[in-house]
Parts: structure tokens; C-alpha cells; sequence
């Protein structure tokens, strides 16, 4: 069986959280070097009133602290940080961790420094295939709300041939959907230069200053890329349907030992987006105070909007297997894992399950 240079990656990554003294050292380096940012409870700032406050008043249990990790606050902040402030209503802290890109809270998860991360799915996938002991608990935002950002002078696939498009690292959605995208264009992966520019704010900085030609990033960058006459060349909502952006992913060790938190983390996710999706004002002022957007950046504004129109986000964290099976067939058919597997056994419904029973009005 091959053994691709990505698989070989992750496995050193495993190998490596697996010992103690380099687990202690990981987290050091994901925390410190990443600048990592911690944002506990309630975001007060925005004057959200969900009426949980009395509730948590009136329960007796103390509320449990929930680490969970999310890619860089940028305009859909307000969509992912909203859970957080339905946390009192279930007795548990939800504390929004951000990371620099999509790979780094994996080895935090592994290492037990968070308790859950939502993440494209390519990235536990690859990880799955290398043996990791986590699970899929739920997806709060199936849709491809994504897209492949070109410089003014490239308007066509053909012409990034010999240049280089900005992604974050082997295996995350940047990566696969750059190399899905160049390949339905006519490319070979081979015949472009891939480079890990980091999260995706940065890669569209790296465009916009002529560093690379090309990125894969969030929609939400159409505003200014049409500003900047950048092209957004291919649309991940049309060209790969399949592509979900986010899932929730957790680890074995968190579900067999902190089932209970996970399933009041879930409801409060649940709770939260479906807030979240039917409250435009507070969730756009949600993501500016949450990024530190400036007034005049109308990213939370259009990716609210976009994210309606397409029906991309779902409250209810439903797991769509057919389109975890795409992706992981994708990173085979691109070398990511050495074969695919039936995604079915990556998933545990269970808690979610119990959290939809648990969710109040």
C-alpha cells in the first residue's frame, strides 16, 4: 500500500501527541506560536438578550467548562461564536478557542488541550485515516460556501499553469478544494506551485499584495475582491456541492468521559445557530465585535446572507453522509489518505441525538 507524503505527516503528528512530554510541548507551540485567542462565556458587548441569564441563576449544577476550537474569528464569527452565549442556559462554559488554520486544533484535540473543533471535514478524515481517535458529532455547516479567488490577470484555469495559489496545509479544505477545482479546469495538481500561507484571511491578503496568484478561501472575501478587481473564479456551491465546510468534531477519550458536557455543548450549539440564523442584526454585530471588523467591512453582512440564501448553515447539526463520503474519496483520488473508507464508522450520532431531546425553547 503507498504511503503518501500527507499520511506520513499526520502519522508523525499522532506519534508524536501520543507522548507525553511532546504533548505538553505541542500545546505550548499551538498556544504560544498560533497567538491563540480564548473568548469564555457570554459576549457581552453585543447586547444579545437570550434570557439564559435566569436560567443558569436557577440551576444548581455549576457549569462545566467546554474548550472548543474554531479557525480565525473573521465575518461569520457570529454564526460560530453564538453558541457560546447559550452555554448558561445548559450549564456549560463554552470557551471559543481560535486557531491560526484548520490543522492545528487537531493536535490541541488529540493532546486534550480542547474538548471539540469545528473544522472542514478533510481534515479529521485525513486524520481518521492515519488512526486518530476522534468522531464527527455533528455538522453546522454543510454548505460550500467557498470559493477559488484569482489576481486581476488570471481569468481562466489554464493560465494559473506554473503559478502558485495560497492554501493552509496538506489535507484541509483550501487544499482540496484548490486542487479539485484546478483538476475539473483541466490542470494537474503538478503542474501548479501549492503554498501554505496560513488561515484564510491571510491567504487572501497573500492575492491581494501579488504574492500568489490564487486562493481558496471563505466566500464572505467577495466584497473585497470585487473591490480589488480580483476575479472569484470558481464557486464551490456550483463547481463541488458536496464540499461541506464545517463539522464538529470530538475525540473517543471526550465522549467516554464527558459525554454529559458534550451532549449540553451540543445543545447549546443547536440553540445557538438556530438564533444565530433567525437574528441578522445581533449575529452580524456578533461577528464585528467578535473579528474587530471595521465599519466599513461588509463580510458578516454577505456571508449572513449567502449562508440563508443557500441554506448552508443547519441548527440541527444533521451529519450528511454522502457528502463526508465525497470528501473522503476526493483526498484518496488526491493522494491525502492512501485509500477510502466508509465514512459511516468516523460518525457517532449518539450525542446529538440526546442533545435535539435536551434543547429548550
Amino acid at each position: 500500500m503507498k504511503k503518501s507524503p500527507i499520511l506520513s505527516g499526520m502519522v508523525s503528528e499522532l506519534e508524536r501527541a501520543k507522548q507525553p512530554q511532546a504533548r505538553i510541548r505541542g500545546s505550548v507551540d499551538c498556544f504560544a506560536s498560533l497567538a491563540m485567542t480564548v473568548f469564555v462565556g457570554v459576549f457581552v458587548a453585543v447586547g444579545v438578550s437570550v434570557g439564559v441569564a435566569a436560567f443558569a441563576a436557577s440551576t444548581a449544577r455549576a457549569a462545566d467548562t467546554f474548550k472548543y476550537g474554531v479557525v480565525e474569528a473573521k465575518g461569520d464569527a457570529g454564526i460560530l461564536f453564538m453558541p457560546a452565549k447559550f452555554g448558561p442556559k445548559y450549564g456549560i462554559d463554552i470557551q471559543m478557542v481560535q486557531f491560526a488554520s484548520s490543522n492545528t486544533p487537531l493536535k490541541a484535540l488529540i493532546s486534550g488541550d480542547i474538548d471539540a473543533f469545528a473544522t472542514t471535514p478533510s481534515v479529521p478524515l485525513t486524520a481518521l485515516g492515519a488512526g486518530a481517535k476522534v468522531k464527527f458529532v455533528g455538522c453546522n455547516w454543510p454548505g460550500a460556501t467557498y470559493a477559488l479567488y484569482t489576481a486581476a490577470d488570471i481569468t481562466s484555469i489554464a493560465q494559473l499553469k506554473g503559478k502558485s495559489i495560497a492554501v493552509s496545509g496538506p489535507g484541509s479544505m483550501p487544499d482540496l478544494f484548490a486542487r479539485v477545482a484546478i483538476q475539473q479546469g483541466g490542470l494537474k495538481p503538478n503542474q501548479v506551485v501549492f503554498a501554505n500561507s496560513g488561515g484564510g484571511s491571510d491567504r487572501f491578503k497573500a492575492l491581494a499584495a501579488g504574492v500568489v496568484k490564487a486562493t481558496a478561501t471563505s466566500t464572505e472575501f467577495a466584497p473585497e475582491a470585487e473591490k480589488r478587481g480580483l476575479h472569484l473564479l470558481v464557486s464551490a456551491n456550483t463547481a463541488t456541492p458536496n464540499f461541506a465546510r464545517n463539522c464538529i468534531v470530538t475525540s473517543d477519550r471526550v465522549i467516554a468521559t464527558r459525554r454529559d458536557a458534550l451532549v449540553r455543548f451540543l445543545a447549546a450549539t443547536i440553540d445557538g445557530t438556530g438564533f444565530a440564523m433567525s437574528h441578522r442584526a445581533e449575529t452580524v454585530a456578533l461577528s464585528r465585535e467578535a473579528a474587530k471588523l471595521a465599519p466599513e467591512d461588509t463580510s458578516p453582512e454577505f456571508i449572513f446572507d449567502e449562508a440563508t440564501a443557500q441554506h448552508s448553515v443547519d441548527p440541527q447539526l444533521a451529519m450528511d453522509k454522502v457528502k463526508l463520503q465525497w470528501v473522503e474519496d476526493q483526498l484518496a483520488a488526491n493522494d491525502a489518505i492512501d485509500e477510502a473508507a466508509d465514512v459511516a464508522k468516523y460518525i457517532d450520532d449518539a450525542p446529538r441525538q440526546d442533545a435535539l431531546k435536551l434543547v429548550k425553547p
